[in-house]
């Protein structure tokens, strides 16, 4: 597999995992203590941290989630992407179905045992 490929392969664990409600294969992707930067949100730092911001979105609503990546540079162990977000949030309370979409930036670094693992993902609503 590709260094490429790898990326899109965690890329997809943490879709696949938010998709459908999986926050253990979403932070299986992730460093132990990844910061997250997420619009008018506070900056968070750990894993649990993401449980803490994830299960109740994963809970009030039907998810399903996309990301194109535009640019992946590899800097030795580290990987930078960046890329456009989409998706749709069907809400259970209310029926009303929301379109997430923004810019988004990740970076990965390889873990002891070789494996590509999230240590930032930075984020902004809007225009895509």
């Amino acid at each position: 597999m590709t260094q490429r490929e790898e990326i899109e392969a965690a890329i997809k664990t943490w879709n696949d995992g938010l998709d459908s409600g999986d926050i253990e294969a979403m932070v299986s992707v992730c460093h132990a203590d990844t910061v997250t930067v997420n619009e008018g949100q506070p900056v968070t730092v750990g894993t649990q941290a993401i449980r803490d911001k994830y299960n109740p979105r994963i809970a009030a609503a039907e998810i399903t989630s996309g990301y194109d990546i535009e640019v992946l540079q590899f800097f030795d162990e580290v990987a930078i992407v960046s890329g456009r977000f989409y998706g749709t949030m069907k809400m259970h309370e209310t029926g009303e179905t929301l379109n997430p979409a923004g810019r988004l930036v990740l970076v990965y670094k390889r873990d002891d045992q070789g494996a590509w693992k999230m240590i930032l993902d930075i984020d902004n609503n809007g225009p895509a």
